[in-house]
């Protein structure tokens, strides 16, 4: 899945990011500091950064998708779900949030920290089965 390696790889290049892995009973919060290029095998992806990694078999994920989501009541966070059968969340990668300001409390609406979201998504979506959600 090509797609998969060429947006991961774009995925790291910004240390904005926040990683987090599962989604299930238990899930892993990681911030991008430090984060390095993504480490491709026929098999597997490493995503590593100062202080976590973590391996993703390439071959079980097989839904992208970019996603709009309520957060918290009132504001709303985007990122890119990574998922096996649709239902398994692998890996979410989370945009920096406009409605929160750098030190993650509740702010105006920053429109500029949407605009990176907004370019992925219209460069991704519709390629290779990747899709825009709302949820």
């Amino acid at each position: 899945m090509d797609i998969l390696v060429d947006l991961i790889k774009e995925l790291t290049k910004d240390d904005s990011m926040m990683w987090v892995i599962g989604g299930g009973a238990v899930v892993s919060e990681n911030h991008s500091m430090g984060i390095r290029e993504p480490e491709i095998t026929p098999k597997w992806i490493t995503i590593e950064a100062e202080n976590w990694h973590f391996h993703l078999e390439s071959a079980i994920v097989d839904g992208i998708q970019f996603v709009e989501a309520k957060s918290h009541g009132d504001i709303k966070s985007y990122y890119v779900r990574f998922s096996r059968n649709w239902d398994e969340t692998l890996v979410r990668c989370y945009f920096p949030n406009p409605y929160l300001d750098e030190h993650e409390q509740r702010s105006d609406f920053q429109p500029e920290k949407l605009e990176t979201f907004q370019l992925m998504k219209d460069k991704y979506v519709g390629k290779e089965g990747i899709v825009f959600v709302e949820r």
